[in-house]
């Protein structure tokens, strides 16, 4: 009994996620968004941190704001800004960069977003989730760039990435599917299945 307890237990907690994950992506559209974005000028934000590890590595940890252009589809499209938090390996130009991205969407609002990347070798690849202005729609996007800490963005894409695509889920209309679980025979040929047989005595 106690096993089986566990068992509806889980059962429960499961059914719950799966409902916490509908629920949190309520929507009634999904489609396929892309842009481009460039942010070369750079505004750092307090004192950059250098220390050396025990393999005589160097790492330094800073954060700059970066801004340029952003274009593409609507809500892709317009001044773009990125604050950003570098912790870097400077001796083999590796790192990890995460922050917020900004789009002065032309049309009025802004599109926000959290992003984390890894950048190597000067190339950066990461994923961002937010938010786009009109409609307001989630926005889910892998994204890469040229990426240097000293000169910013460069050849940066929003969807149609190193990483993958970018989606817009928002609100909409959405018809449910009919389903046809019902469907097949026509309701009084299967009824005259539950009339077989009837009407027939023993020595028929």
């Amino acid at each position: 009994m106690r096993r089986l307890t566990f068992v509806v237990v889980g059962l429960v907690v499961l059914a719950t996620a799966g409902l916490a994950v509908a629920k949190g992506l309520e929507t009634k559209s999904i489609k396929s968004v892309t842009g481009s974005f460039t942010a070369a000028t750079v505004t750092p934000i307090g004192n950059a941190k250098t220390c050396t590890t025990s393999d005589g590595k160097t790492l330094v940890t800073a954060r700059a704001r970066y801004s340029g252009v952003a274009a593409g589809d609507g809500n892709l499209a317009g001044a773009i800004t990125l604050d950003a938090r570098i912790v870097a390996n400077a001796t083999d130009n590796i790192g990890v960069v995460d922050g917020k991205l900004r789009i002065h969407v032309a049309s009025g609002g802004e599109t926000t977003a959290k992003f984390t990347g890894v950048f190597a070798n000067g190339k950066l690849v990461g994923f961002a989730t937010g938010h786009t202005p009109k409609p307001h729609a989630k926005l889910y996007a892998n994204f890469s760039s040229g990426f240097a800490p000293a000169t910013g963005f460069s050849g940066g894409k929003i969807g149609a990435a190193d990483g993958g695509s970018a989606v817009e889920v928002g609100p909409g209309k959405c018809a449910p599917k009919q389903s046809s679980a019902n469907s097949g025979e026509p309701k009084n040929k299967r009824k005259d299945h539950g009339n077989k047989g009837k009407g027939k005595g023993k020595d028929d």
